[in-house]
């Protein structure tokens, strides 16, 4: 009886762990990982383009840049460089008016190298910006404290238009701001996965380059004001 009754507990507990749940499987993450630059540089084949003005893309391996040219005019361009972490703004030489003006930001962080899906936020709050006149030197009535606000998203299916088509898009906003009164007016900038830079927006202005053709001019970078 005593060997019957030792088997029941034996048998009551092999059932009791069998029929125990085991530890919880990780489900595979259903977020999808974007590397910026599948989205900002462009393929080669696909610049220079034209549109509401002439742009061609420079792109620097070594220097881990990409530059565009715009108006097909050498000393107008804007300069962004990359590293593991962020993508960064270097210098805006493409001033509205064809000035030659440039400016610089000290911060300069303008989107993560990586998206992860979803939507991405950075406060550069202890961003400066400096200002050049056409000759390199400094302004400073128009240099000091510059704070901005940066957005940044993926849109699986946006129409690009013309020569790019329907494509996965990353939209980066950019708002610089008053740190005691209101924002400024708010940029989108997009960028096509495998096209590049293609559309930008500040109201009421909206520009397109989405045309492959057009001159293939380089940037005269050797023009760039050292902060």
């Amino acid at each position: 009886m005593r060997r019957l009754a030792v088997a029941a507990i034996f048998l009551m507990t092999a059932v009791g762990c069998a029929g125990a749940p085991g530890p919880a499987a990780t489900a595979p993450s259903a977020v999808r990982a974007f590397d910026v630059l599948d989205f900002l540089v462009g393929d080669a084949q696909l610049w220079p383009r034209v549109g509401s003005f002439s742009q061609n893309q420079f792109v620097d391996r070594d220097r881990r840049q990409v530059c565009w040219v715009k108006y097909a005019n050498p000393r107008r361009f804007e300069c962004w460089h990359w590293d593991d972490e962020y993508v960064y703004h270097d210098v805006d030489h493409a001033i509205d008016g064809d000035s030659p003006e440039s400016y610089h930001f000290t911060d300069g962080r303008w989107m993560p190298r990586h998206l992860d899906g979803g939507e991405w936020r950075l406060d550069v709050s202890d961003n400066h910006i400096v200002w050049f006149d056409g000759d390199c030197r400094v302004t400073p009535s128009r240099s000091g404290t510059f704070p901005y606000r940066q957005r940044a998203w993926i849109e699986k299916q946006r129409d690009a238009g013309a020569d790019l088509g329907v494509r996965e898009v990353l939209v980066l906003e950019y708002q610089p701001y008053d740190p005691v009164g209101q924002p400024g007016p708010a940029e989108q900038f997009y960028f096509a996965r495998g096209a590049g830079w293609y559309e930008w927006d500040r109201a009421p202005a909206h520009v397109v380059f989405n045309r492959v053709g057009g001159p293939s001019v380089l940037p005269r970078r050797e023009s760039v004001c050292a902060p």
